[in-house]
Parts: C-alpha cells; structure tokens; sequence
C-alpha cells in the first residue's frame, strides 16, 4: 500500500473533527444569526463521522495517533465553542489579544482528551491485540467522564449532546446518562470503520463488533419506541400549567440602579400576569433577573412590584444575586428566589457549582488571574447543596445556567425529590452564535436523563418547556438588539414573550436516577485494565 503524506492525514483529522462539531447546534458567525439546520438533520453524521481518521489510524503509531487526535479534537472544540470569544470580548471586554489567547489555551486542554483516547486505543490494539472497536468506546466514556470534573470539569460539547434531538437514541440517557449515547456514537464509528477495512483492503470481517452494534442499536430503537410511545406521564400524576418568561433583556442595555430595576421588575411581571391568565401556577423568570443585590434577609420584593399584582395561585421564581457581608468581605451568591402571588419570598436556591474565571477563580492565591479576568469581575461563593425548593406547585429541582451542563447535578436533585427541573441561565452575554442552541440541547439531554419535564428560562433565549423524553413542547426565539453599537437604549430591547404549558410532577426514578454514574465508573475501570494490560503486555501483534 502506499503511503499518503502527513498533510492527507491532517487534512482527514482536522475535517473529521470540524463534521462532528457540526453535528451539534451550530450559527456560523457573520452568516447567520440564528441556528443552521434547525431540525438536527445532520446529527446521524456523527455516527460516522470520524470513519475516515479512525481509517488512517489503522497504520499509525500511538505517538502519531495521539498528535492527529489532538489536531482532530482542535478542529471540532474550535468550532464548537468559538462563542467563548464573544462573551470574552464583547460583553466581558476582554481585548482580544487576550481572548484568542485564553480560547485557545482551553481548546488545546480539552484536545488533550481526544488525544489521549486515540492514543491508548492504538497503544492497546498494538500491545494487547485488541481492535479499536472494542476498547475505543470505552476508553472515550472515561475521557468524557474525567472531563466531566478535572479542574472543576467542563464537559460542554461531549458527543452524546451530538444526539440530543435524536431521540430514539438519546432516550439511552435514561439508562445510562449522556455517557451511554456517547459510547454508542463512538462504537459506530469504530464498527463502520472496520466494515469499510474489510470491504476495501480485505481485512477481517468484525463479526464480533457487528453484532454489538447491531444489538446497541436494537436496543435503542426497541426502548425508545416503548419509551416515546407511552404517556409522557402517569394517569394519577398532579398536573399543573407552568410558564417561562423571557424578559429579552440585552446585555447592551444598562439597568442597574433603582430605576433599572423597578422598570425590569414592572415588565417582567407584565408578562407573567399573562401566563397566570392562561392557568400558571408557576412562572419562570431567568437567571440574574435582579439588576441589582438583594441583602439575604429581604423578605419581600413587593417594593419593586407595587403597580402590579398576580393572581392568588401563581407563584415566581426568579433569579438575582444575594450580596452580604462576612469578615469584613463581600459574599455573593447567584441565587433563585421563589415567591408567592404577594411577592414575598418563600424559598431561595444558591448556585452550587460555579463558573471558573467567571464566578470563581480556582487556586485564587496561586494564579495570577488579574492577567486575564477583566477588572470589576465580582466572584461569588458556592451554595451549599442542590436540594429541590417546596413550592406549592410542587417540588422543584433548580439548575442555575452552567449547573444543566452537568448530568450528575440534575441527577442528584432529582434522586433528593424534585418532582420538576427548572433550568434558569442568562445565554444574552452569547450573543448571536451557536451557545444558546447547544446549551438547550444539553438541557434537553437532562429531562431525558432524569425521566422529568424541564423548565427552561433565559434571559434571551433560548426557552423552551420538554417533556421527560426530551419532546419540545414549545420555545422562545432568541431574542436579541441587533444594532451593532456597544449600548442600547430601553426602547430598542425586543418585547418579552412567555410560554405557558401543561407538566406533571413526577415522582418516578429511571435508570440513570436509581445507578447514577455507574456505567462511566465500569468505562474508566475498564479502560484503566486494559491500558494497564497494554503496558504489561509483550506482544506486538496488530489488531483486525
């Protein structure tokens, strides 16, 4: 066989990695300003997408598979998450010989991970025998999963978000969580490919993993049909109607002080009395709702919503920043306070799992952060557990914008009780790219998860109410100032939308609720053995 060139195989590494990426929700900047492809129609590549690298791979070492890995992983992190730059730049005000920098400091580190699952997928074939289809998929479980919480984890972008929208396969997540559907999107690829060895270069035909993945995918379709096909809910559970309001309140737009906040409070419970009209017995306000910081001991928001009352039955939750004192040092909290028709506040949930760099600085004395985070940052502390919030609508399970990123937080406030998650985030500091699309998808992927109906508030857009198998039961558009200028006036800002939907609080657990994590532990044990095995191995012989 001949040779091709290092530039072949870069050229397949970077394309394979850039098709995955575009399998998630993509905007292409200066192109479009809303999502390309809505309907997920491109999300099937992803189960053969990376055929062609994992081809070239057949003849490389584990040095060359892991530099191809890392370039590969780049490529698809790069696009994935290229709206990093605008929340750094042009609502972070960070210069962008700055924000390049920083991008690309993080692009490289979760490029790591790719790399180093292609590198010990070779290792293992070339030490232990074993062809990639059988360790490959396993061994990216337990990247993901490590992913999940190395450096207080960032595991936005994991391929089994790839399959949100695709839901007789996301409905594994139930079973398994997100992990289960990336496992199955990597097994395809690694199946296909030995498919395509064997048909062009007559390699061993892979019975073994034919077989796997032809019952993976019987499985899916199997459950999924039985899952998607019965009621989204028992017959005897309560239902209630719930309403999300997006206030469209753009970044642009300068709100602090008594003025911004009264205007925003009048309009925000406008729109809510719209809602109770149409039934809602809870209406969702989003993330940092509050322009300024309540003191934790106010009881009542009824100040600010004196021109405006609500209906007897409906209550609020709403999003804002407790601000306190102690020792002598400013404590802030991103917060979410329930209240009831009177406004008075009935509940409060503080965000536990904070943004890094954006909330909270880790290893505050050893960095020297003032290099890179922007002056007049404030850094908030971490609330102390994710128990849901008793309402009168029921038991709500609270995940704060960067907390619905991460499945074992939803899990773990619904495994306490939450009957309903209530996802509040502010994705306004996006602007017009691809993060608000891929932040509700990775919402989507919780409902699914955790067998509940999600409630989905933000600031502007996008909003939405799923139902427990993921099925979208209506949205908000993103709802941005389009002027190009650096500030708007209030007159510019779109006019606030509500959604009102019928849910049902849920008291059942799935898979995923009752094992939790258990299936990615068993990836990286596995993984751990087989790498293990490969060092100890002294044989030399390739796999089919």
């Amino acid at each position: 066989m001949i040779k091709k060139p290092i530039s072949v195989d870069l050229g397949i590494a970077a394309g394979c990695g850039l098709l995955m990426a575009a399998t998630l929700p993509i905007v292409i900047p200066f192109i479009s300003r809303s999502e390309i492809l809505p309907g997920g129609c491109l999300e099937p590549l992803a189960l053969l997408g990376l055929v062609p690298f994992l081809h070239r791979l057949r003849e490389a070492s584990p040095r060359r598979a892991f530099g191809l890995g890392v370039l590969s992983g780049a490529s698809y992190f790069l696009l994935s998450l290229y709206w990093l730059d605008v929340a750094m730049t042009t609502f972070g005000h960070m210069p962008r010989y700055l924000s390049f920098p920083v991008l690309f400091l993080l692009v490289g580190f979760l490029s790591l991970f790719w790399g180093v699952a292609f590198w010990a997928a070779v290792r293992i074939r070339d030490r232990a025998g074993l062809a990639l289809w059988v360790s490959l998929p396993c061994i990216w479980v337990a990247l993901e999963f490590l992913r999940n919480y190395v450096l207080t984890g960032f595991p936005w972008a994991s391929l089994g978000h790839t399959q949100a929208r695709t839901l007789w396969l996301a409905q594994l997540a139930s079973l398994g969580g997100v992990y289960l559907v990336a496992f199955v999107v990597v097994c395809s690829n690694t199946v296909l490919e030995a498919l395509w060895a064997w048909w062009r270069q007559k390699a061993p035909l892979p019975r073994s993993g034919l077989i796997a993945w032809a019952a993976l995918l019987g499985l899916a379709c199997i459950y999924s049909a039985v899952r998607l096909a019965g009621a989204p809910a028992p017959a005897d559970a309560e239902r209630i109607r719930a309403a999300v309001v997006q206030g469209n309140l753009d970044e642009k737009v300068d709100l602090r002080g008594w003025a911004g906040q009264a205007f925003v409070f009048g309009r925000m419970l406008e729109v809510s009395r719209a809602a109770a009209a149409e039934g809602a017995a809870l209406a969702v306000w989003p993330e940092g709702t509050l322009p300024g910081s309540v003191h934790p001991n106010t009881e009542t928001f009824e100040r600010l919503g004196a021109h405006t009352k609500l209906p007897e039955r409906t209550e609020l939750i709403v999003g804002g920043v407790t601000r306190s004192m102690r020792d002598q040092k400013t404590v802030l909290t991103n917060s979410a306070f329930l209240t009831g028709p009177d406004l008075r506040i009935r509940g409060r949930y503080d965000k536990r799992h904070l943004v890094p760099f954006g909330e909270y600085v880790p290893l505050e004395s050893m960095l020297p952060y003032q290099w890179f985070v922007p002056a007049g940052v404030a850094f908030f502390s971490s609330g102390p557990d994710h128990n849901p919030l008793d309402s009168s609508a029921g038991r709500l399970g609270l995940l704060i914008c960067y907390e619905a990123i991460f499945p074992e937080i939803a899990r773990e406030t619904v495994d306490r009780g939450a009957q309903l998650l209530v996802n509040i985030t502010n994705d306004s500091w996006y602007g017009f790219s691809s993060a608000p699309y891929q932040h509700l998808a990775i919402a989507r992927m919780r409902a699914i998860e955790t067998g509940r109906y999600l409630l989905r508030a933000a600031n502007t857009g996008v909003s939405a109410v799923f139902d427990p198998v993921g099925r979208e039961l209506g949205r908000i558009p993103v709802g941005l100032v389009t002027t190009s200028r650096d500030r708007a006036q209030p007159d510019e800002l779109v006019p606030p939308a509500q959604l009102t939907r019928g849910v049902a609080l849920l008291d059942g657990r799935t898979v995923y609720v009752m094992l939790g994590d258990l299936f990615a532990w068993l990836c990286l044990l596995l993984s751990a053995g087989l790498l293990g095995w490969s060092f100890w191995s002294g044989r030399g012989h390739r796999g089919a």
